[in-house]
């Protein structure tokens, strides 16, 4: 599989997916990075809005960075897949995968952090 090719498919399952909408409305920009693959992610209102691929210098231009080298993205994927893994926000309190540019994005993963989980879930479901 390769690296974080999944959140095209995740996208466009969350978007036509009522439950997704349920969750609220998420505004913010997250880059996901698994070894020197990249991808942006825009989360707009109440949709999974672009994916793009980018390079190490536009991560500046994000406000969020989850950040796993490409076999541990992988193992996660898996273990969501099967409902065995923790939760992003967990993995996050234990080994700092998420970073940001200032206290206040940081503060959005938190905010957002059931919004981003659904996406990382769907793909995983995707990937299986």
């Amino acid at each position: 599989m390769p690296q974080l090719d999944w959140l095209e498919g995740a996208k466009e399952a969350l978007n036509v997916d009522p439950a997704y909408r349920k969750l609220g409305s998420a505004d913010v920009v997250i880059g996901f990075k698994a070894g020197k693959t990249i991808r942006k992610v825009t989360l707009e209102a109440f949709e999974v809005g672009a994916v793009e691929a980018i390079g190490e210098d536009d991560l500046r231009d994000v406000e969020l960075v989850i950040d796993m080298p490409a076999r541990d993205w992988t193992n996660y994927l898996k273990r969501r897949g099967k409902g065995a893994g923790p939760s992003l926000l967990s993995l996050d309190t234990d080994r700092e995968i998420v970073s940001s540019r200032n206290v206040l994005d940081k503060m959005k993963f938190e905010r957002y952090h059931l919004s981003i989980q659904a996406l990382i879930d769907k793909g995983a479901e995707l990937a299986a």
